[in-house]
């Protein structure tokens, strides 16, 4: 059984050093623990006030620090918390947490502080799941959903509806079924034309989390074409930085190389591979398998071709084993045309060196992204797997009560999928979840969040 009583601490930043770091204390012996190790020993912390001095043990000084009070329900947990603000460092920030265990709490669990935030009502659990996608997510749009969700409750509100809709249906079967004298049996018609508002309701919403799978998952882009076409001069220009080597030498990289960047709000893992050619040397084949493992994983190519070289027999059978609606040809090195050398009126034609056509490489980029993006459904709502399968299930059992209300079948039987409907419609909020679901989705937070 999840417990809250005890009172729990950690540090909330990350390790290592830095010029600030925060100690997160939460429970009914916080305060006491602040008044404990803090050197102001005359004042009375005021809710939402930081205070200056030092924390010491015994005496002995340790760091200089600001102490920020928050007093229940008033809190992130819903419990008294204290943070301290000391000095970053993870020296400091070890010594200062071993005292607040030696004076009475006791070490965080990853996700604990919350967990609290969820156990107290301080947030539903699609709030709190929003946080880990805050604290996770590497694209803009991610960020916007999630603090849009976590400040607006804007998936509980949408759930809370369909749910009050349920309810509705099943109180009226049920008043009928129960006061058969008092109560007409409602119209069936009327049942399942209401229901299929329900599923449409439920089908809109998984449709955003598809739609909306990119922005969670995020999407990749595979460099690929023969060695020297200048797929790591392209990954470093994307990037703004030289994180592959660039030389004249072919087969210059042998191994993929990643790095993320966002583009439109979009994270983009862009993979820079190894130049693909017929070849016998055994490690450079290698590379070619991972060239193409990287190929066929990506949602999108972009295929270059030295326009000093010209398009070779095996560019083109590369070409043909391609996705062309996934696949951005570019002729790369634009400078180095010969006079009268045919061109493709389909492709980019680029010159690294000097910049020019980078900016239509990166408008057929956000013209690519966007085509992975389906219709707007009103929604912009991105769920994780698990309230995916919640919604899977919730669409499966309406479908069984609306299989009911078209049959022979008693309403009551109506009633028995509508019952585990709302009965997963409370799972996916948190209101009917098991301490193992609950566990599993707080296990993945950081130890002091």
């Amino acid at each position: 059984m999840i417990s809250t009583d005890s009172t729990i601490a950690a540090i909330a930043t990350a390790r290592g050093q830095g010029s600030v770091a925060v100690i997160r204390i939460s429970g009914k012996d916080a305060w006491s623990i602040a008044y404990e190790l803090f050197s102001r020993k005359n004042i009375q912390f005021q809710h939402g006030r930081f205070y200056h001095g030092w924390i010491s043990d015994h005496g002995d000084i340790i760091d200089e620090v600001l102490l920020l009070a928050f007093k229940d329900p008033n809190s992130y947990t819903g419990e008294d918390v204290i943070e301290i603000h000391c000095h970053g460092g993870d020296v400091i920030c070890h010594k200062i947490l071993g005292l607040c265990v030696k004076n009475g709490a006791r070490i965080a669990m990853p996700g604990e502080f919350t967990m609290r935030a969820y156990l107290n009502g301080k947030m539903d659990l699609t709030q709190a799941e929003s946080v880990m996608d805050l604290i996770s997510s590497r694209s803009e749009r991610l960020i916007a959903q999630a603090s849009g969700n976590l400040k607006n409750r804007s998936l509980g509100k949408y759930i809370d509806d369909m749910s009050h809709g349920l309810l509705d249906l099943q109180a009226q079967i049920v008043a009928s079924i129960d006061f058969p004298e008092e109560v007409d049996e409602p119209d069936r018609q009327i049942l399942a034309n209401k229901l299929d508002e329900c599923l449409e309701g439920i089908s809109r919403l998984k449709e955003s989390a598809q739609r909306n799978r990119m922005v969670r998952e995020g999407l990749k882009v595979a460099l690929l074409g023969m060695p020297n076409s200048g797929k790591s001069s392209l990954f470093n220009a994307l990037l703004a930085s030289d994180r592959s080597i660039v030389t004249d030498q072919a087969g210059t990289t042998r191994d993929v190389v990643t790095e993320v960047l966002d583009i439109d709000g979009i994270a983009i893992t862009l993979i820079d591979t190894a130049g693909i050619r017929e070849t016998h040397h055994s490690i450079e084949m290698m590379g070619i398998e991972r060239s193409w493992k990287a190929a066929t994983e990506a949602q999108i190519v972009i295929y270059l071709i030295d326009c000093s070289v010209g398009v070779l027999r095996y560019d083109m059978q590369i070409l043909s084993k391609l996705e062309a609606s996934n696949t951005i040809v570019v002729g790369n090195k634009k400078d180095l045309l010969r006079a009268g050398q045919k061109t493709f009126p389909n492709w980019i034609y680029l010159s690294v060196k000097s910049r020019e056509g980078m900016d239509e490489i990166y408008a057929a980029l956000q013209e690519k992204i966007r085509s992975f993006s389906h219709e707007e459904t009103g929604l912009t709502i991105s769920l994780n797997q698990r309230q995916i399968q919640c919604c899977i299930q919730v669409e499966e059992c309406l479908n069984q009560a609306r299989q009911a209300i078209h049959s022979t079948l008693p309403l009551d039987v109506v009633t028995l999928p509508m019952t585990e409907a709302l009965r997963k419609l409370d799972e996916l909020m948190g209101r009917d979840t098991t301490e193992e679901v609950l566990t599993s989705v707080f296990q993945q937070f950081c130890v002091g969040k």
